[in-house]
């Protein structure tokens, strides 16, 4: 066979395998998986195998009559805990960026360390929510009759984590065994309490099909890679710059609720807003934001709301805090060392919260203010 050099050979993608859907404007976590389509023909197949009712996306639809292209235009919501995978051998599989999107399209995609959409260094930083772990994986589904491949795509730090160990020990494992492992993906169901909230997310998980044992014993190395929850940094692995150039801003499914936030949460984040410096239009922004342009008043946020709410209040904290840091220390590896002698600071930067990022405000502006003082003291 021959072929054009430079040109990268590449599976087709037939459908895209997602976490939510979208009610209105809000986005929310669903049980089970929801596969789109354009051809409806091998969704009939998924949804006879898998379980659920062939729809038109409701979605596509509304954006072709605003003149713009969309290709999912059908959609099932399976009701199967888990669907049987295969996971090609081939490199470039998996892929992990830190991104940044809006209506406009991609802002952001960095390494960590460099954008190439901006062509410059990478500014997403510890703590700053607008740049999103995301991560793709391509799969195939042997119960469904294509040779196309489809795509998971999943914004956050578990699902990144978790996947990226999974996937490099099954092709560990399914290069020395000459051949894919069998395996199985499912959508775990989780919470994690966090500033005195609840929030409930969903994170996909893939299991082997075959004995674990064999597969560990085709690899060295492997039982490492399957814990791989404690990787911190995201490699440079990725897809060229125009891939996804298209790609829907679709965000990270949330539970929601119709509830509006009681009286007391929405003076906690009204006082948070200005401990971290805000003014009332910038909070007012920050709202307008979260409800998709529903609302710029904190006291008609919802329930459902408010993790995405402390989101942007944590990312703009972070940020007043790196501009004060700025003006203390020459490079942000002695900022950060001098900052985990802080009392409350002594944690990893990556684990870092909104009351961390708060503290490091306020400790940044006392080391200026003192500064100052010394400095019109000796004048």
């Amino acid at each position: 066979m021959s072929i054009i050099l430079g040109i990268q050979k590449r599976l087709t993608e037939v459908g895209r395998i997602r976490m939510g859907e979208k009610q209105g404007n809000r986005p929310v976590k669903l049980d089970n998986f929801r596969i789109t389509s354009p051809n409806q023909s091998i969704l009939g197949e998924v949804a006879e195998r898998y379980g659920g009712n062939v729809t038109r996306w409701v979605r596509a639809t509304q954006e072709e009559e605003r003149g713009i292209p969309n290709y999912d235009q059908y959609q099932v919501n399976i009701t199967a805990n888990e669907i049987k995978i295969l996971l090609p051998m081939s490199d470039g599989i998996f892929t992990e960026w830190y991104e940044e999107w809006s209506r406009g399209g991609i802002q952001k995609r960095c390494t960590g360390e460099y954008d190439e959409v901006r062509d410059c260094p990478c500014d997403c930083v510890p703590g700053d929510r607008m740049c999103k772990p995301t991560s793709r994986l391509s799969m195939w589904l042997p119960e469904i009759e294509s040779l196309g491949v489809w795509m998971l795509s999943s914004r956050g730090y578990n699902a990144n984590a978790e996947l990226g160990g999974t996937v490099q020990a099954l092709q560990d494992a399914a290069r020395a065994l000459g051949r894919p492992v069998k395996a199985t993906l499912s959508l775990e169901q989780r919470k994690k309490v966090s500033e005195g909230q609840t929030r409930r997310f969903a994170v996909p998980v893939i299991q082997p099909r075959e004995p674990v044992e064999r597969i560990l014993e085709a690899t060295q190395g492997t039982q490492q890679r399957l814990q791989a929850a404690d990787r911190p940094d995201i490699p440079a692995i990725a897809p060229p710059p125009d891939d996804f150039a298209d790609e829907p801003v679709e965000d990270e499914p949330v539970d929601t609720s119709m509830d509006v936030i009681p009286d007391n949460w929405r003076k906690q984040v009204v006082i948070a807003a200005r401990e971290i410096g805000l003014s009332d239009e910038q909070r007012h922004a920050i709202v307008h934001y979260v409800t998709k342009g529903r609302t710029r008043s904190s006291k008609e946020l919802l329930e459902g709301e408010l993790p995405a709410m402390w989101d942007r209040l944590t990312s703009s904290a972070s940020s007043q805090a790196l501009k004060l840091m700025n003006n203390i220390w020459s490079d942000p590896t002695t900022a950060y060392n001098a900052l985990h002698k802080v009392e409350g600071l002594e944690r990893d930067v990556k684990t870092w919260q909104f009351n961390e990022w708060k503290l490091v405000v306020t400790h940044c502006a006392e080391r200026i203010t003192h500064s100052q003082e010394q400095d019109a003291k000796l004048s």
